[in-house]
């Protein structure tokens, strides 16, 4: 396996998976894996900036996107952010918008990639 690519479609309050997802993202780069995470459908909440997790007693996902910019890419699907009333300007710094060619490019070029959805 030369490179990783994980998957987040859940929202990031209300599941472990954005966060846990994020988490092995951080982690694999620590490790010197090449490491992406794809926010897709309800998973690019995890991208907006300014959220306030606190309120509701929830780790801040958000800064976690930080911690795994420059060294991985966050990909955020451009249609799943439409579709839910976001542009690119409601999204952290570090956030890639992709359209559906570009993930489909991003899949084909990645083919010793793990990809896993959490």
């Amino acid at each position: 396996m030369k490179s990783a690519l994980i998957i987040i479609d859940r929202a990031p309050y209300g599941y472990e998976n954005a966060f846990s997802g994020l988490y092995v993202v951080i982690a694999c780069l620590n490790s010197s894996l090449d490491t992406d995470v794809l926010l897709i459908e309800d998973g690019v909440y995890a991208a907006v900036a300014d959220q306030v997790s606190e309120a509701i007693d929830y780790p801040n996902v958000e800064e976690l996107t930080y911690l795994i910019f420059p060294e991985g890419s966050v990909f955020v699907h451009e249609r799943s952010l439409k579709e839910r009333g976001l542009e690119e300007d409601d999204l952290v710094e570090a956030a890639e918008v992709i359209d559906d060619t570009e993930l489909y490019e991003i899949f084909r070029l990645k083919r010793d990639t793990a990809i896993m959805k959490i």
